[in-house]
């Protein structure tokens, strides 16, 4: 599995993609993808991931309610990629 976290000061969210997807991504596919949702003010919402919609790179993390929570690209600092090229046993 790979995981993508995205910060952007006070808030960190997380999605776990699995290799052959995050594959996809890679090459520049667009994916949508929904993530484990997270409480907002007492409430839980779903959240969406978007990659390479609209822009080769995009990552866009929305919820279901509208909410626009990240909007940058994965080679910013803000974008954290877990799993690639790490060694494997």
């Amino acid at each position: 599995m790979i995981r993508v976290t995205v910060d952007f000061g006070y808030n960190v969210h997380t999605i776990s993609i699995a290799e052959a997807t995050f594959a996809q991504i890679q090459t520049g596919r667009p994916v949508t993808l929904q993530g484990q949702g997270f409480p907002v003010e007492g409430v839980m919402e779903q959240d969406k991931w978007a990659f390479n919609c609209g822009a080769l790179g995009a990552v866009h993390v929305m919820t279901d309610t509208g909410r626009e929570v990240f909007d940058g690209n994965l080679g910013e600092a803000e974008v954290v990629v877990h799993g690639v090229g790490e060694g494997r046993q």
